[in-house]
């Protein structure tokens, strides 16, 4: 959804850092106070990214002078953690890219293509996969995605998709004839245009207001992953669950964004730190939302909420559609955003989520092995010494 000028309401407090430069201690020594840092998820604490965060912030407390303190949807909520970063209120935060569609017009591309993780060469983890692609083509192959973070007073650090979408339902939709008219919630833009495509109404609206979108008939269906029936505790207002479409993921999480002038005053061991740590807070809140989507169809069969696969006819669709809408994404990004080289940067993208498809093929649930990938592949390439300060 487009939010390019629209501002949010955000405390009046705001704090770039809390407390002075971290200073090093021995075994001989009293502790001091380290380096406080505001880490804003925007989640819930039964969701994977609020899990991701309280283990990053405890990486971070054992292996920085940074002292990270973890606040969700309390302090900002999703739409308000982009400016929230940018001012200086968040030291950290999670930002949902489109929420602001033309400021991170370069990573959105990407985001609309994330179709691409769960068609062709499908995968267990297509989550794994799209977020090592949406890192390696960031930090290492799009220098005008770096400008764009850059312009919001953000670093960028990492990406964490989510599991694969399917239809959340009040009431049971199963054939292409039951999606006719329905309202479907679209946290992107290549999920609204599906919804379309299927004689649907895309809707767009927070993810932190599903919950009472569903509740209160404003949506039929959420195209969520299953396991945000736990993560975000929407089997309350779910009573069917349709797999296999819209399918894709969610890839428009920028996880950890850094507030510019707090990257800077870091020391260059703790900004060597944040990087590292990065590879295990994205491979903990992938698989996080594996497990949580293994529960929660273990759940919804407890609970009596009606599961369903797409059928041929319907899958048959979706091919036909993710094949087209390449062409869609393009024009609307050449016209629309006048971004440069679409076609040239749509297939590094296909290149690289082919690439990724591989080498997370084997992972499973097993952070510490996807972290390691992740690491090696492409985060310990980043040098703390430069990026994003010069």
């Amino acid at each position: 959804m487009t939010r390019s000028t629209q501002t949010f309401a955000r405390p009046s407090r705001a704090a770039a850092s809390l407390v002075g430069a971290a200073i090093a201690i021995s075994v001989f020594t009293a502790p001091v106070q380290a380096e406080t840092m505001r880490l804003v998820v925007g989640q819930q604490e039964t969701h994977a990214h609020f899990y991701g965060y309280e283990r990053y912030a405890a990486w971070l407390k054992a292996n920085s002078g940074i002292d990270p303190k973890v606040f969700g949807p309390s302090l900002l909520a999703l739409p308000e953690i982009p400016n929230g970063v940018r001012d200086g209120v968040a030291g950290m935060g999670a930002v949902i890219t489109a929420y602001f569609a033309a400021e991170f017009a370069e990573t959105n591309l990407v985001a609309n293509l994330s179709m691409l993780s769960t068609s062709g060469d499908t995968v267990d983890l297509p989550a794994a996969a799209m977020s090592g692609a949406m890192m390696e083509y960031v930090l290492l192959n799009c220098p005008d995605c770096l400008t764009q973070y850059k312009g919001q007073n953000q670093v960028f650090l990492g990406s964490a998709s989510t599991s694969p979408y399917s239809l959340l339902c009040a009431n049971p939709v199963v054939t292409l004839a039951d999606m006719k008219g329905k309202k479907f919630r679209s946290g992107a833009a290549n999920f609204g245009r599906w919804a379309e495509d299927v004689g649907g109404v895309k809707v767009s609206i927070p993810g932190n207001e599903i919950y009472d979108a569903m509740s209160q008939g404003v949506v039929d269906c959420a195209m969520l992953a299953v396991g945000d029936l736990i993560g975000a505790s929407l089997a309350d207002v779910t009573k069917a669950v349709h797999m296999g479409v819209p399918g894709g993921v969610f890839a428009g999480i920028a996880i950890n964004n850094v507030n510019a002038g707090v990257w800077a005053k870091l020391p260059v061991t703790d900004r060597a730190a944040m990087i590292k740590g990065t590879a295990t807070l994205v491979a903990d809140i992938v698989t996080r939302q594996r497990q949580l989507e293994l529960d929660a169809i273990a759940k919804a069969n407890e609970l009596k909420i009606a599961m369903t696969q797409a059928d041929a006819e319907t899958m048959t669709n979706y091919g036909v559609f993710v094949a087209g809408d390449l062409a869609v994404i393009s024009t609307e990004f050449k016209t629309q955003y006048k971004l440069n080289d679409v076609d040239a940067k749509i297939a590094k993208v296909q290149e690289l989520v082919t690439k990724w498809k591989g080498l997370t093929r084997d992972v499973g649930t097993d952070s510490a092995k996807l972290a390691n990938i992740y690491w090696t592949v492409v985060l310990s390439k980043v040098d703390p010494a430069t990026y994003g300060v010069k």
